[in-house]
C-alpha cells in the first residue's frame, strides 16, 4: 500500500492536488463527497470521504490510502455492503485527516489513526477527527504566538 496522500492548502477536497486525479466517485452532494483518487503515474490509490458538515461552511474530509484491490471492490459493492466496506478502509490505517472551507478549499490538514478497538461509527470518527485538528490548530497557533514575543 502507498504512503500518506500529500494535501495542497486551498485544492478542493476532492482534488487535493496536483498529484492525484479522481479516478471514481462515490456519493455526491453538491460535490463529490467520496470516492477514488489515483496518484498519477503510479499505481497508488486512495480513498476519500467528507465525513462531517457537507453541507456546511466548514467540512472535515479523510483520507485513506487503499489498495489497488480495495479500489476495485470499492467500485462494485453498493449501499450497506459498501457503508461497512469503507469503514474498514479507515480502521488502523495512518488517516490524512482535512478541514476544508467551501470557498477556500483545504485550510488544515491532520494526521489520525483510529484503533479497531473502537466500534467505527462515522459520528465517533469525526468526533476524533475534528478534536486531532483542532489540537494541530491550537499548537500551531501557540507556536505563532510565542514566536511574536521574540
Amino acid at each position: 500500500m502507498s504512503e500518506r496522500i500529500a494535501l495542497q492548502l486551498g485544492a478542493h477536497p476532492w482534488a487535493p492536488s496536483r498529484s492525484v486525479r479522481m479516478v471514481h466517485e462515490l456519493n455526491f452532494y453538491d460535490m463529490p463527497t467520496e470516492g477514488i483518487l489515483k496518484k498519477r503515474f503510479l499505481p497508488s490509490y486512495y480513498f476519500f470521504a467528507c465525513i462531517d458538515g457537507v453541507a456546511t461552511e466548514y467540512n472535515l474530509w479523510v483520507y485513506s490510502a487503499i489498495s489497488w484491490s480495495e479500489a476495485r471492490q470499492l467500485r462494485r459493492l453498493k449501499t450497506s455492503k459498501l457503508r461497512s466496506f469503507e469503514v474498514r478502509l479507515l480502521v488502523d490505517r495512518p488517516l490524512v485527516v482535512a478541514m476544508a472551507h467551501e470557498e477556500g478549499g483545504i485550510v488544515h490538514q491532520s494526521h489520525v489513526q483510529v484503533s479497531d478497538q473502537l466500534k467505527v461509527e462515522e459520528p465517533k470518527l469525526a468526533k476524533q477527527a475534528w478534536q486531532s485538528v483542532k489540537e494541530d490548530i491550537s499548537a500551531e497557533a501557540g507556536a505563532i504566538e510565542r514566536m511574536v514575543y521574540c
